[in-house]
């Protein structure tokens, strides 16, 4: 892209391309988003390719439009797509204590051509990403919590204290003491801390928390009042998430209530997903010559996010329990699998969370047929859970060809199942679910073909579920495997 037409967007604050690109101002030393309402002139700015390319380059986030907190809205594909899997095992922590080497392996090919992979997309190397990520949280941190600026460096993924201050003058100019300051921290219990996460513009909330209630795990994530609320275990002590909607300030509020904060990067990073804060729905456009009754039902479902997953192997089973049956009956099934299987809370943070959900190990040895399920169904279940004991990844760091390849090979997993896993566990935004009843009959409806929905078919099946496009009325529709 030239930077004629970088520049025209800028001008235009056209917001399909934030998370893009970003842009640094020679006369101030700040980057910007594409949508600031800061204007500079075109011969003092610089256009960078990701926020860690203008960090290197010496540019701070600006105060205004918050990059540094902003979203990174990027569907990569081809060779991008190891770029893509690498920067999310970076953000969640995956990589931490690995070499540049170890990583590489992870993702099959040496460190040196992943380097230039990173250089080429993002314009820094891993190791300058991994640091202006952890940087960025660290900043969230200093704003908006009362942690102390040690349990803020460790929290943030550095491992001294050091170097987590020498990473932070280098890039804002300032100390975190001096940074806290100015920030009016708020103060809150030792153990609990809320953070804002900014999205993009169109937020379909309410869908998102009819979708979470509609396929509830008992006694381990609900919806009350309107949030989104889990019992969590982490580092081998309970924890309490709760989720709220902030329309006002187009962010979503996370409260953590926890014993060690040492998680905190992988639970917010895990939040970002399950609550799909990094898409941009503008990126997201409807094809020519689409019927205009199917235009109506996609405008619709303007600002639909995509589900995800907080428990991976979690969503997966209760994906194989919904299968042709009712999400009622999906549901029905899911808990008598918790209450036999799932391990009581010591602490439950709230009445409606009071267990945590079967372990692989637990799952892989019993016998699932004494609670009523097919064999089929059972199997399958004591399968994935086998699988994911001898190193199934079903997180979004997997290689998902891999993964669905792995997944088809399950006897009582077919096509259904493993679209609806790769969907909402692995975050791959082409997955579509087309055996389904609703989608069946809307793709017969409205002569769909869904490659042209490419590379965001699982926002074209989330839109024709929340309006019911192709649906019989008044029945519960039941899905095919």
């Amino acid at each position: 892209m030239n930077t004629d037409t970088l520049y025209q967007a800028l001008s235009s604050r056209d917001p399909r391309y934030d998370g893009r690109f970003y842009v640094g101002v020679t006369t101030t030393g700040i980057y910007c988003r594409p949508i600031c309402p800061a204007r500079p002139k075109k011969e003092n700015v610089r256009f960078f390719r990701s926020k860690a390319e203008a960090e290197k380059a010496g540019f701070r986030p600006c105060l205004r439009c918050r990059p540094d907190l902003s979203p990174t809205s990027i569907q990569w594909r081809g060779t991008e797509a190891v770029v893509a899997r690498a920067f999310g095992m970076i953000n969640r922590g995956d990589a931490d204590g690995s070499s540049l080497s170890d990583l590489a392996g992870r993702l099959g090919m040496t460190d040196r051509h992943l380097r230039r992979l990173f250089q080429e997309h993002l314009g820094a190397s891993p190791i300058e990403v991994a640091i202006s990520r952890r940087l960025h949280l660290a900043r969230q941190l200093l704003s908006q919590t009362p942690l102390s600026i040690t349990d803020i460096a460790l929290a943030s993924g550095f491992n001294s204290l050091r170097r987590f201050n020498d990473a932070f003058i280098t890039t804002y100019r300032r100390n975190p003491s001096e940074f806290r300051k100015l920030a009016e921290t708020p103060t809150a219990a030792a153990d609990t801390i809320t953070l804002r996460i900014p999205y993009l513009d169109r937020f379909d909330w309410d869908n998102l928390t009819r979708y979470f209630a509609r396929h509830e795990v008992y006694g381990v994530d609900a919806i009350d009042d309107g949030c989104y609320i889990r019992q969590l275990k982490t580092a081998g002590a309970e924890s309490y998430l709760r989720v709220a909607h902030l329309a006002q300030s187009s962010s979503l509020q996370v409260s953590l209530r926890m014993g060690d904060f040492g998680a905190v990067r992988q639970l917010v990073d895990t939040v970002r997903g399950v609550f799909d804060i990094d898409h941009n729905p503008r990126q997201v456009t409807i094809p020519p010559g689409c019927p205009e009754e199917l235009r109506a039902v996609l405008e619709k479902g303007v600002g639909i996010r995509v589900p995800g997953a907080f428990d991976p192997f979690e969503t997966a089973v209760s994906v194989i329990l919904g299968q042709l049956v009712s999400t009622g009956q999906g549901r029905l099934n899911l808990r008598k699998l918790v209450e036999k299987y799932g391990e009581k809370s010591g602490t439950p943070n709230h009445p409606k969370l009071s267990r945590f959900f079967p372990a692989p190990a637990v799952l892989a040895r019993e016998d699932l047929t004494a609670l009523g399920f097919t064999r089929v169904r059972a199997r399958a279940i004591s399968d994935l859970a086998a699988a994911c004991l001898a190193g199934l990844d079903l997180s979004r760091s997997c290689d998902i060809a891999a993964t669905r390849q792995a997944l088809m090979a399950i006897k009582g997993i077919g096509p259904w199942t493993v679209e609806m896993i790769a969907l909402r566990c692995l975050g791959d935004t082409d997955a579509f679910p087309a055996s389904d009843l609703i989608i069946n009959r809307a793709l017969e409806r409205y002569r769909l073909l869904p490659e042209q929905f490419s590379p965001w078919k699982s926002y074209l099946a989330l839109a024709l579920w929340k309006t019911g496009a192709g649906s019989p009325p008044k029945t519960e529709c039941k899905r095919s495997v």
